[in-house]
């Protein structure tokens, strides 16, 4: 039975409810003040209101990959939408389940090209191209049957970020809500007959290595790894976005170690590779010139990254975390036990690399023994793109448990901080760092206005070097220390934390740097500790970018 009388802005929140979400993230404009008067009159959200619509995105993008839940962003039409775009980008490559619900000018003028206030040409094909899906309300009473439709998409795996356009004409209009019943969409998994080659060849394994991936995150599937590596007695690899799938201090848990030598030559070494959920990009397999197993069972939600970049032998298309459930279901059962043939080996070889990155550090490594000391153990770790967060805090600050790491896996600088408060907002009691260079931080300053705002007590560990770190090694290492466009002149950060609300002070030794960190945690409040790098000096071996890109700078 159909309810008349409501609007399409509400027939939305109707919709995000169902779906569980419970915080929505966005700007207001005459585009969309039909949804925000809404959420006004019937509550029920969490409001947060960025200062750039990419931020809102990031925002709702940590938010969605801290909490497990539906992010939700609201934008505006036309450059609005636009602005959004670098971050639907990011949250496509992290696989993040994120509604981004934008305006759109008047049904009648949309793709027009009139010249209306907002109007752009082709956005909802700029939409499609950037998420994993993108829809337009084309009638108003279809529009709850559209939020459902995107709403299923963004939450099914694999996840990622589908946009909804609402023309503004729609947005106040009622309609009869009608009762939809859509069943939901239950973790894909094969069979146990379909299962058996791959289950043979884990339980016949005698140096199994377990890779672990965002994929394997999303799905929730901590508990369904670590069973599976403690039945198999596994090494453990992982991407980044798979960091504390299992607890990183365990002797298995090699870590995000596969670009360094030492490890891309052991990983041939073994009789079986078992992935689950990783997209093996590009920067995190030297552009994929390690050599995996010849045997190799790969389980992924999305059929195409069967033998997408490395060979599979078995390819089992599932959700991760309920394939990994009836793998160990039918290893128990068939009383499959721990080979114990290499762990030693495995643990001398996560000593070693640890060690020998530590060994590249010099006086950065008091640094980040006082980040690893002083940070409680279940902080959640946000790293933008900059040197330290690169190097060292992708690898040697150790994730204890699932979903307390965010990184930009896309790679675009300027992301953390707004992802710093969306992870914030979806964790409130617990504590959030975010490791961020001056360079990037300055993309998105302003969201330091919503973290006061929303009393958020991120701690920013701000790497100050007056530029763009990595792009300036680069250059000095590749082209005989020339440089151009990475030297800037950076702003009193102190004073500029202060006018925001935020406590702040500028450190110049790691011994300074431990003090201030401490008090920035204990204070539970926005916080900002600025590191002069100069003083400190620099790492005993230069970072200069990603392998596999020096070739490519120079003519050839």
């Amino acid at each position: 039975m159909s309810r008349p009388g409501i609007t399409v802005a509400e027939a939305l929140l109707n919709e995000l409810r169902r779906a569980g979400a419970d915080t929505i993230f966005g700007i207001i404009s005459i585009h969309n003040i039909p949804i925000f008067d809404a959420l006004q009159r019937h509550g029920g959200f969490r409001v947060v209101s960025a200062r750039h619509e990419g931020a809102a995105v990031n925002m709702a993008d940590a938010y969605a990959r801290v909490s497990g839940k539906l992010g939700v962003a609201v934008t505006s039409t036309g450059s609005g939408a636009g602005n959004a775009a670098g971050a639907l980008i990011e949250s496509w490559n992290g696989g993040a389940p994120v509604l981004h619900v934008t305006g759109q000018v008047a049904s009648q003028l949309a793709d027009t090209e009139r010249g209306y206030i907002h109007d752009c040409k082709g956005q909802l094909s700029m939409l499609e191209s950037i998420g994993k899906s993108a829809h337009r309300v084309r009638r108003a009473e279809q529009a709850p049957a559209v939020f459902r439709k995107a709403i299923l998409q963004c939450m099914s795996p694999p996840t990622g970020p589908v946009s909804v356009e609402i023309p503004i004409d729609f947005q106040a209009a009622l309609i009869d809500y009608p009762a939809i019943v859509s069943a939901g969409v239950p973790p894909a998994v094969p069979s146990d007959r379909e299962l058996a080659a791959a289950v043979d060849k884990m339980a016949a394994a005698r140096r199994p290595i377990l890779w672990a991936g965002g994929g394997a995150m999303l799905s929730d599937s901590s508990p369904e790894v670590r069973e599976l590596m403690e039945m198999l007695d596994a090494a453990v690899i992982t991407t980044q976005s798979g960091r504390g799938i299992v607890p990183e201090t365990d002797a298995r848990c090699i870590g995000h170690f596969a670009t360094y030598p030492a490890l891309k030559h052991w990983i041939h070494t073994g009789d079986l590779l078992i992935s689950a959920g990783v997209r093996f990009r590009g920067n995190e397999t030297s552009n994929w010139t390690l050599a995996p197993p010849a045997e190799h069972i790969g389980i992924d939600a999305d059929p195409a990254a069967i033998n997408r970049n490395f060979p599979h032998s078995i390819g089992l298309v599932g959700d991760a975390k309920a394939t990994l459930a009836a793998i160990v279901r039918l290893l128990r059962e068939r009383g499959v036990k721990p080979k114990n043939d290499y762990r030693e080996e495995v643990s001398k070889l996560r000593s070693e690399l640890r060690a020998g990155l530590r060994d590249t550090l010099g006086p950065w490594e008091s640094v980040l023994d006082a980040i690893r000391e002083v940070m409680p153990e279940d902080a959640i770790l946000v790293r933008d793109v900059t040197v330290p967060a690169t190097v060292w805090g992708a690898r040697l600050v150790e994730r204890h448990a699932a979903r307390t790491t965010v990184h930009a896996s896309a790679g675009g600088i300027g992301q953390g901080l707004p992802m710093a408060i969306g992870a914030q907002v979806a964790q409130p009691d617990k504590t959030v760092v975010l490791m961020a260079g001056d360079g990037g931080f300055l993309l998105n300053i302003g969201e330091m206005a919503v973290a006061r705002h929303e009393n958020a007590p991120v701690v920013v560990i701000l790497f100050d070097d007056d530029g763009y770190g990595v792009l300036r090694n680069i250059q000095n290492a590749h082209f005989e220390g020339r440089t151009i466009g990475v030297d800037m002149k950076s702003p009193d950060f102190v004073s500029i934390a202060h006018a925001f609300g935020f406590g702040s002070r500028r450190v110049r030794s790691a011994g300074e740097f431990r003090t201030v960190f401490a008090e920035a945690i204990e204070s539970r409040q926005p916080w900002m500790v600025v590191v002069d790098s100069g003083a400190i000096g620099p790492m005993k071996k230069i970072f200069a970018g990603p392998d596999g890109g020096a070739e490519l700078y120079k003519p050839h």
